[in-house]
């Protein structure tokens, strides 16, 4: 797993060093800054350079991971769907009313372990499933990360869906710079979303969600599990409305339908977050997608270009390639 793979360009010299100081940092076991004594480089430079070898391809990395997978439904669904990574984990051995939160938590934790370098920028969408990843236990401290919120705040009265504490916690499980998002996710009308948009820490953390390497996010849905229907920013109409105009998921308040276009919405003028088409631009964009409804949802959300690195559960996926099978040729 990895970043998105570009075609490598780079010279013979370049790929060379670049493969050296890879080797001695993944396979030796080198500290990054025991590599910037041994070639004369700042510590800065050489997590730039791991970075370049894993952006060019030079380097990949696989978890191989105690939690059982089950790879041939990922590896199937990744190729169907053109994810990047699609990790499933397995339901063998568990019972049908079986709580795979903490498990799938775990997963996602560990990805991030593998997948996050030192210097990254986190951007952070709210969600119950994101919230599994956060306590699971599995982060581990990285140097000069930063963590960004990506959707406004919804206070502390849903604690699996408080966007600030979901930031904090895993702030600190990286030992990270936490930049908060202090807004609600939607305003009453557009003029109170334009005039929160000035506010200037507001715009800052919004800049810098848009430099970010990594996402990690939920996939919601167009029903009354939506994080947003149970912190009340949303009733039935609200659910009946969107439901209407085609679409089938969403995820940090852009909704998509099932084809993975975006569908617009009166809505989006009265949301504070990152916009949909910011959100593609980060190279590496993991969704947690699981559970009762999410299919479809998850689906739609792969199609659309938002998220790249799927991370769900069997019965899940095994849906969702139902779904695709069922459709025309």
């Amino acid at each position: 797993m990895g970043r998105e793979r570009k075609e490598s360009s780079l010279s013979g010299d370049r790929a060379l060093t670049l493969a050296e100081v890879a080797q001695l940092y993944y396979l030796e076991d080198f500290t990054q800054e025991r590599i910037a004594r041994r070639f004369g480089f700042s510590r800065s430079r050489v997590s730039r350079m791991l970075k370049e070898a894993r952006d060019s391809g030079l380097v990949e990395i696989r978890i191989r991971s105690p939690l059982k997978a089950a790879d041939g439904v990922g590896r199937e669904l990744g190729s169907r769907l053109g994810l990047r990574e699609c990790l499933v984990l397995a339901s063998s051995g568990r019972g049908a009313s079986g709580d795979l939160s903490g498990d799938l938590g775990a997963l996602g934790a560990r990805y991030l372990r593998e997948s996050v370098l030192d210097g990254d920028v986190i951007g952070v969408g709210w969600s119950s499933a994101v919230h599994d990843v956060v306590r699971s236990g599995h982060l581990q401290t990285k140097s000069g990360i930063t963590v960004v919120q990506l959707i406004g705040s919804l206070g502390g009265f849903v604690p699996d869906l408080d966007g600030a504490f979901i930031i904090e916690s895993l702030g600190l499980s990286l030992g990270a710079r936490q930049y908060f998002l202090q807004a609600p996710i939607l305003v009453a009308d557009a003029a109170v979303r334009d005039g929160l948009l000035r506010d200037r820490h507001i715009a800052r953390s919004l800049d810098l969600a848009r430099q970010a390497n990594v996402m990690i996010v939920g996939v919601g849905t167009i029903d009354r599990n939506s994080g947003q229907y149970r912190a009340g920013y949303l009733d039935d109409e609200d659910l009946a409305y969107i439901g209407g105009r085609g679409a089938v998921g969403e995820i940090c308040g852009s909704y998509f339908s099932r084809d993975g276009s975006r569908v617009p919405l009166e809505m989006d003028g009265r949301t504070i977050g990152l916009g949909f088409e910011d959100m593609k631009r980060a190279p590496t964009r993991v969704a947690m997608g699981w559970g009762v409804g999410k299919s479809l949802a998850n689906i739609g959300a792969a199609r659309s270009g938002l998220v790249n690195v799927l991370i769900t559960d069997e019965g899940t996926a095994r849906e969702m390639l139902e779904i695709l099978n069922a459709e025309p040729a």
